[in-house]
């Protein structure tokens, strides 16, 4: 027995050598800080992102669909971030561009304080979201080349781990702040968390050399990559419900008696996405997209038809766990892809991805707004559960089938 041990034991070692072979080589101390850095800054995004819609209703006075405009345009300005700034990483490297991100994100946090109308609200928060944009683009672009290529599936799982766990940290706090003192602290503590990453930028190491060739600025292969574009599609339809989950959680939960729940529903979300992610970076290198892909849109569908008729607390908290292993996977997952259908030379190109990705979170909010006075959120959130099953056949006839051969 101890003769027939042996061969297993040897080859469970050899197994947990190269799993920690691998977390070495991925925690370098630039991917400790630009995760870092992520982390509080999507933290901040996150607080005020889901306060949005509650605040413009509040204060201004504004619609259902224009509040949850106020969330969409921070996406949307994400979204102009990342465009712009394909381009401008190749020629000016991902350093100043990060620099230069976080600045711009911080002065735009400190406009929140002399702004005092509606019109201006909708500016300030795009130019919040242009700033995220930025640096979002920066960072997985550092994330990139600094994880060494056999590695990406798991290394880019672990990095967009500081992702979800800003967004169960950041709806949570914010819910909580607005609660028990005032949107100005909040606003202060966004402004707080900027300068820290600025600080924190600092602790930066020298990073690789970015491999490039300047393009013009008015050809648009120099922001995006046609190669990425056709599988970013199914991003854009699949974020379309996950924008309305985000915009419209508060004024959900309120209506449905379920607010203390809601608080919880983003950190039940991220502790699945925290378990999950490194399961499915790791499959992801070892058996490809599809056995990712296939499961986490058929759960997100699922999690939006147990939020469409959630009366109870238990199930609008079962609605995050299965968003979690749904959606949480499915953003990380595609980031992957994204990497892998371009060159290195291209890899700030292959944040086109998320373009398509911010484009879908900023469009729901206001596409599908107007339903709720029609059909309520749970016509409004089942219907979004077909749109993500659509969004699977979409993703097999553009890309899963190629995948599978």
């Amino acid at each position: 027995m101890p003769a027939q041990r042996r061969p297993q034991i040897r080859k469970d070692t050899d197994q947990t050598q190269r799993g920690l072979q691998a977390l070495r080589s991925i925690f370098s101390r630039n991917f400790t800080v630009v995760s870092l850095i992520n982390l509080l800054l999507m933290t901040a995004y996150y607080l005020m992102f889901v306060t949005s819609t509650g605040y413009a209703r509040t204060t201004y006075g504004a619609s259902l669909s224009t509040a949850g405009l106020t969330a969409g345009i921070m996406v949307i300005g994400c979204l102009v971030g990342r465009f712009a700034t394909g381009n401008l990483l190749s020629l000016l490297g991902c350093r100043t561009i990060l620099l230069a991100g976080l600045l711009f994100y911080s002065a735009s946090i400190a406009a929140f304080f002399w702004v005092p109308s509606l019109a201006l609200l909708f500016v300030q928060r795009l130019c919040m979201g242009i700033g995220v944009g930025i640096i979002g683009t920066a960072t997985g672009t550092i994330v990139a080349y600094v994880v060494p290529h056999e590695h990406h599936g798991l290394g880019i799982s672990l990095f967009s781990m500081s992702t979800a766990l800003a967004l169960a940290l950041g709806p949570f706090l914010g819910i909580q702040i607005v609660a028990r003192t005032s949107y100005a602290v909040l606003a202060q503590t966004c402004l707080g968390i900027g300068l820290a990453c600025i600080a924190i930028f600092f602790i930066m190491g020298r990073l690789p050399e970015m491999r490039h060739r300047r393009r013009p600025f008015l050809d648009l292969y120099s922001y995006i990559d046609p190669r990425v574009v056709r599988f970013s599609l199914v991003a854009l339809i699949t974020c379309l419900s996950y924008g309305c989950i985000q915009a419209f959680m508060t004024s959900y939960a309120a209506e449905r008696g379920l607010t203390a729940a809601a608080s919880f529903f983003f950190l039940l979300y991220a502790l699945v996405a925290l378990l999950t992610r490194p399961i499915s970076g790791r499959l992801f290198d070892l058996r490809g997209e599809n056995v990712i892909f296939h499961p986490a849109l058929l759960l997100t569908a699922l999690s939006l038809t147990l939020l469409a008729h959630a009366q109870h607390s238990a199930v609008l908290l079962l609605s995050g766990l299965v968003l979690g292993a749904g959606f949480g996977n499915f953003q990380s997952a595609g980031q992957a892809v994204s990497l892998s259908l371009v060159s290195r030379s291209r890899f700030a190109q292959a944040t086109t991805f998320y373009i398509f990705f911010d484009l879908g979170i900023g469009l729901g909010p206001y596409l599908f707004g107007f339903m709720v006075p029609v059909m309520g959120y749970t016509g409004m959130y089942q219907s979004l559960a077909f749109v993500v099953l659509g969004a699977l056949a979409v993703y097999y006839l553009l890309h899963g089938r190629r995948a599978a051969l």
